[in-house]
């Protein structure tokens, strides 16, 4: 007998004999595209790691600059430092300026008057620039703090202490010569002569201010300064007076800026006051 059996298929339905019925959805067009097309304001990862790395190359590359730019800047430098800079003259003073009575011939006969006053001065000169350069000359000036009379003097010889302990002359003042890196040390003789300037030098006990100037070029001012003082007591007039009196040169031992103490007998308390942080 036959059977007359209608199918109606859905045009999204598709059967399968011997199968339940299957249905396939297929996706809109519209949904479809959405899914398959980017939005624009949402940038493919792709897209965001290319602008990750070409911002970071170009963050480096900045850094790299900036490091080499200053390696060049610290190598000029310390070229110029090493080789280049002028020289830079310092000095700084001895522990003691050393004080005599001078002889100087009276002009009415051959006799000689102790009427002059010599000061001897130790000097370090120094010089931490690679350049060499030369000291043409030093004035020492010297005036009692409570006194407008100040004494100018230039300087006369260079001196040496002797084997027996006193002072020589070494030869006449004259530019020295500082080569870079190094220090030179001379005592200068610095001479007071009435008989020249018209007025002695007046020793007595009091507070003394001296200042050291020094020409490292030819220029009218110096370019180098140094001040100090001393106190010139009464065991030190007392020293004048007796080489004045001997007519003899003796050497009367002053400190700078009170910065020296004799030699003395202390407690070891006294010691740890005097020296100890």
């Amino acid at each position: 007998m036959a059977v007359a059996i209608s199918i109606s298929l859905h045009p999204l339905t598709q059967v399968f004999p011997g199968s339940s019925t299957l249905k396939f959805v297929m996706p809109s067009s519209s949904t479809a595209l959405a899914q398959q097309t980017p939005s624009p304001s949402s940038p493919s990862n792709a897209t965001v790691s290319n602008t990750t790395f070409v911002q970071n190359t170009n963050q480096a590359s900045i850094i790299s600059t900036a490091i080499s730019l200053l390696s060049l800047i610290i190598a000029l430098a310390v070229a110029y430092v090493s080789n280049f800079r002028k020289a830079n003259i310092k000095f700084s003073l001895g522990r003691n300026i050393i004080i005599f009575s001078t002889p100087v011939n009276v002009s009415t006969g051959n006799s000689v008057a102790m009427s002059g006053v010599g000061f001897n001065l130790p000097v370090t000169f120094y010089n931490w620039s690679p350049q060499g350069g030369t000291i043409k000359r030093i004035r020492m000036v010297i005036g009692r703090h409570n006194s407008d009379d100040f004494h100018d003097m230039a300087w006369t010889t260079f001196v040496k202490i002797g084997s027996a302990g006193n002072f020589e002359d070494e030869n006449l003042a004259q530019p020295i010569s500082v080569e870079g890196q190094a220090s030179v040390n001379k005592i200068i003789r610095f001479d007071w002569v009435p008989e020249l300037s018209g007025k002695a030098f007046d020793v007595r006990v009091d507070n003394y201010e001296m200042r050291i100037y020094g020409w490292t070029r030819d220029t009218e001012k110096p370019d180098l300064d140094y001040k100090t003082s001393f106190t010139l007591k009464d065991e030190h007039y007392q020293q004048f007076k007796d080489s004045l009196a001997a007519s003899l040169s003796l050497s009367i031992w002053i400190p700078l800026d009170e910065n020296e103490k004799p030699n003395q007998l202390v407690s070891k308390n006294t010691v740890d006051r005097l020296y100890s942080n």
